[in-house]
């Protein structure tokens, strides 16, 4: 439909639209009216929407275009796009009854129609519903109407650390680290069960506002179970899979048979990243860094940032060796090899380092926010995990919080002129929309000196040792 050119066909395109239920906005129109503030154009009835909360920046941009339909899948109604991939557009979605946030992956339907693409994104759905640690973002559902594919994932409010680099500079040297040994974390669960993620990348970590990082997008993973039955084979075939600034020399030869060394080396390269502010090799083109990956060192960490520990860069270049057998060969050795440069105090993530949250998502929940400090569970678990005493570090781990999973049941079918929306197929950066929730302090610890004990509790304690002497008086006297 063409752009809304009075403020009745813009009311017209919002009740058309079900953004807002007819009761809220009847009663938004009064409010406006007996203050004398009726709105007289069409952008300032959007602006006024936005700012009560009943809108998003999002759905105003399609109101003002003149679309109202497809904002709606199944019980949830989509409030931004706020990511995209080379397996679908990523949109940030409430629950209607539950107002919780969650994250809709969907794929194109023209991607329907190409085996390959949906094959792998079944694969991705399964490997991630598989998949149940603090380290790795959730898959709740997969749903499909007609063409439609779409998977209902956990939300994470926060950032990509790609994001969070290039924008404001390489880490702390201690985040960087602890940030690199979540990863490694999540890893060893995906390892414990035979899967290689095969595009690890800033990009693809999520850094929440406690501080937790989560492994996104397994659009790309390769099982053991896969293999068996020839699935990668058919599904990859000879493509090289992976982002060339963190693929693995092997990876670039055949991604099928890589294992979980090679995201090992990803992670190389990733941890060098946030610690340099740059990639390895950050210039030549796509074709130039697959063949140094192969034959190039690339320059020591701390020779481009000095002040990291000699300690640190020889645990960097070790993960990135040319050759497999050169590296860690299990997520748990570097979990372990990164923990002396990891402080006992860390503190959560910079503020700045995250947006600030606008419109009617400020006001929803997302689905397994974690009470108190995330982080310090997450903290907790990892502190509690060795691979000198236990082979998994992610096999049983602690989750943060248990989020609600919600079956879509009869979606109904999304308009064509919205779902999905064609954006860049290369990066994925998820932001913020909530803001952000101070923690609750950790309890005082009780006090160490002796307390009184209770007296009731003392008389009941001798009643009870009384009793049991005499009972045992009683049978000595029988036996006897």
């Amino acid at each position: 439909m063409p752009p809304p050119t009075t403020v009745d066909e813009l009311l017209d395109r919002v009740r058309r639209s079900g953004i807002v239920s007819a009761t809220r906005l009847e009663r938004f129109l009064s409010a406006q009216r007996a203050a004398g503030h009726t709105p007289a154009t069409p952008a300032d009835l959007l602006g006024r929407l936005a700012a009560a909360g009943l809108i998003t920046r999002f759905h105003a941009e399609k109101l003002a275009a003149g679309k109202y339909r497809g904002f709606q899948l199944g019980s949830y109604l989509v409030l931004d796009q706020i990511g995209s991939g080379g397996m679908g557009q990523v949109y940030l979605a409430e629950h209607v009854n539950l107002r919780r946030l969650v994250a809709l992956k969907v794929l194109p339907p023209q991607a329907f129609e190409d085996a390959v693409s949906r094959e792998r994104f079944f694969r991705e759905a399964r490997a991630a519903g598989a998949l149940d640690h603090p380290n790795v973002v959730r898959v709740f559902d997969l749903c499909q109407d007609g063409k439609l594919l779409f998977l209902v994932m956990e939300y994470v409010d926060g950032v990509s650390l790609q994001a969070v680099v290039g924008r404001h500079g390489p880490l702390p040297v201690g985040a960087a680290c602890h940030y690199a040994r979540q990863v490694a974390f999540g890893l060893q669960h995906a390892h414990d069960l035979g899967m290689v993620h095969r595009d690890i990348k800033p990009a693809n970590l999520l850094l929440d506002r406690a501080g937790v990082v989560k492994i996104l997008d397994l659009g790309l993973v390769r099982s053991e179970a896969d293999a068996d039955s020839g699935l990668t084979n058919r599904v990859d075939g000879k493509t090289i899979l992976g982002t060339a600034d963190y693929l693995a020399p092997e990876q670039a030869v055949d991604s099928s048979k890589v294992d979980i060394r090679a995201d090992l080396y990803s992670l190389g390269a990733t941890l060098y990243f946030l610690l340099a502010g740059r990639p390895l090799f950050p210039d030549g083109r796509t074709a130039q860094k697959l063949v140094w990956q192969q034959i190039k060192e690339p320059d020591p960490v701390d020779r481009v940032r000095p002040g990291v520990p000699p300690g640190l860069t020889a645990v960097v270049h070790r993960l990135l060796a040319k050759k497999p057998a050169g590296r860690y060969q299990t997520p748990a050795e570097v979990f372990d090899a990164l923990a002396p440069f990891v402080p006992e105090e860390l503190p959560p993530p910079d503020p700045a380092w995250l947006p600030n949250p606008s419109g009617r998502a400020a006001f929803a929940r997302p689905a397994g926010r974690a009470a108190g400090s995330a982080s310090r569970v997450v903290e907790a678990a990892m502190r509690g995990a060795s691979s000198a005493t236990r082979p998994g570090l992610g096999a049983g781990s602690p989750t943060v919080a248990e989020a609600d999973e919600v079956t879509l049941t009869a979606p109904e079918r999304p308009g064509a002129d919205l779902l999905p929306v064609p954006g860049d197929t290369e990066r994925v950066v998820i932001r913020d929309t909530r803001p952000a929730t101070p923690l609750p302090p950790d309890p005082a610890p009780p006090p160490t000196a002796a307390r009184a004990a209770d007296p009731t509790a003392v008389i009941t304690a001798l009643s009870v040792a009384l009793v049991l002497a005499l009972l045992g008086i009683v049978v000595l006297l029988i036996r006897g």
